[in-house]
């Protein structure tokens, strides 16, 4: 090898050296970063903190929600959804940006061939030929690391896209259970709308009956038609209620609001969520914390890039050109000249553009370390919310199952003295309207319970199809 292009490449060996322990140092805002993380590991209040045993825990939604349609329709979301669509979207060029910046720790090759013509106005013939030819090679060494803290960076926001989707999916199936349970409970709910309907047609063709033989004053009669057409309204707003909760789940699907999707007749039985300790697993599981946690190590990785673009760059170039006037010339090894270039260049004075770049960087550090605590806050807060309102319904439930036999009771014996003379038409439908407003009120936290089971495991990030 030629002296003088061993000592190029010594140079340039010793300065990668040297940026490789240059950059090995960690920085005081990287050691800052790195104990934010670890803290916020070990912050939340012990009495914050969930024990109980995992193996009761359902780790799918088959285990979770026995539903065949519901199992259907949550393959049909994560499919075809188009906020996933466009997530999935967004993840490839990811992918690309990620594959762009590791283009710039390798090579660079390029080549330039011209050919030209050159020829008096007054004779065109005679045409004077020319052209060259190159090959060049060049190759940051990367001296100070910038080009690998921006593919650090890059990989990173690479991993919070794949985490903000994986979070996105779960979210999407979330909504999908529980845009299926409103239909399901809407369904319930236009049942019992039916029966309190063909109840008080009864109740006012009895009041007819009973008016033309005068037994009953025209005021009880007016009663029973008024209690009569509020439960035509009241069916009509439900039926509603039904078409819309389907035209919600058509929409999740990827569809256009289709009206006439087919669901279940009944609510799916709530099953044990089980529990397990938090937060240790839930900085492992919940996607939204990963997101985060990458993020503010992706700032970080742009902070060391920013702190060192006004560093000296080194570049080394090889070049093979030609160096022939005539066209036949090109493909003559005699006219070709080699040359390998080594240029060092650094910024000496940019009016402190750097330092306000750098400033910039690591307050979107701060602004990230910020975030990641927060969203770990919420976290655990979500967690012990979604639990603490499954047990609560859990109760309320039991009580409403237990008041809806009672008042079953109630108004089967009222109707019966009513038949018989022995009560007013106005006691019969209060106990009518509790009798309602107790089965509604059972259907819904029915609905609600499993929302609650649905918001416990999405809470967990424990979430697979």
């Amino acid at each position: 090898m030629n002296k003088r292009v061993a000592k190029i490449y010594g140079l340039a060996a010793q300065a990668t050296v040297l940026a490789c322990l240059v950059a090995g140092c960690q920085t005081a805002t990287g050691v800052r970063v790195d104990t934010a993380i670890a803290t916020e590991a070990e912050s939340v209040p012990l009495n914050w903190q969930i024990e109980a045993a995992t193996e009761t825990r359902p780790d799918s939604w088959q285990a979770l929600f026995d539903d065949p349609m519901l199992h259907t329709f949550l393959e049909r979301a994560e499919s075809a959804n188009l906020d996933l669509v466009q997530a999935e979207a967004r993840i490839r060029q990811s992918e690309a940006s990620l594959r762009q910046s590791r283009a710039l720790l390798g090579t660079r090759v390029t080549a330039n061939l011209t050919a030209s013509g050159t020829a008096d106005l007054a004779d065109f013939e005679n045409t004077t030929e020319s052209g060259s030819s190159a090959l060049s090679i060049s190759w940051d060494p990367d001296v100070f690391g910038v080009n690998r803290d921006t593919v650090r960076a890059a990989e990173l926001q690479l991993d919070v896209q794949r985490a903000d989707t994986e979070r996105l999916r779960r979210i999407i199936l979330a909504q999908t259970a529980r845009a299926y349970f409103q239909i399901v409970e809407a369904d319930q709910q236009l049942l019992l709308a039916e029966e309190n309907l063909t109840f008080l047609e009864e109740t006012k063709r009895v009041s007819e009956v009973r008016f033309d033989a005068g037994d009953i004053a025209r005021s009880d009669l007016a009663l029973a038609e008024l209690e009569f057409e509020n439960a035509v309204a009241g069916l009509r707003n439900q039926e509603f209620a039904s078409r819309a909760a389907r035209r919600a789940l058509s929409v999740l699907l990827g569809d256009f609001g289709d009206a006439d999707l087919r669901v279940a007749t009944t609510l799916p039985t709530a099953s044990e969520v089980g529990l397990y300790a938090v937060p240790a697993r839930l900085l492992e599981t919940r996607y939204d914390i990963l997101a985060g946690r990458a993020a503010v190590l992706a700032e970080l990785a742009s902070f060391d890039a920013t702190r060192k673009s006004n560093w000296p760059t080194l570049l080394l170039t090889g070049r093979v050109a030609s160096s022939g006037a005539e066209l036949e010339d090109l493909f003559d090894p005699d006219f070709y000249v080699a040359s390998l270039v080594a240029s060092l260049s650094g910024v000496l004075f940019d009016s402190g553009r750097n330092a306000a770049q750098v400033d910039a960087a690591e307050a979107r550090i701060d602004a990230a370390v910020a975030a990641y605590a927060e969203t770990v806050r919420a976290a655990v807060f979500e967690v012990n919310n979604a639990f603490d309102e499954t047990e609560t319904l859990r109760a309320a439930l039991a009580a409403l199952e237990r008041a809806s036999a009672s008042a079953e009771e109630a108004l089967a014996l009222e109707q019966i003295k009513f038949d018989l003379g022995e009560t007013i038409l106005l006691d019969v439908l209060t106990v009518q309207r509790r009798v309602n407003a107790i089965q509604s009120a059972r259907i819904s936290t029915e609905r609600r319970l499993l929302d609650a089971q649905v918001d416990a495991h999405l809470a967990l990030g424990a979430f697979s199809l």
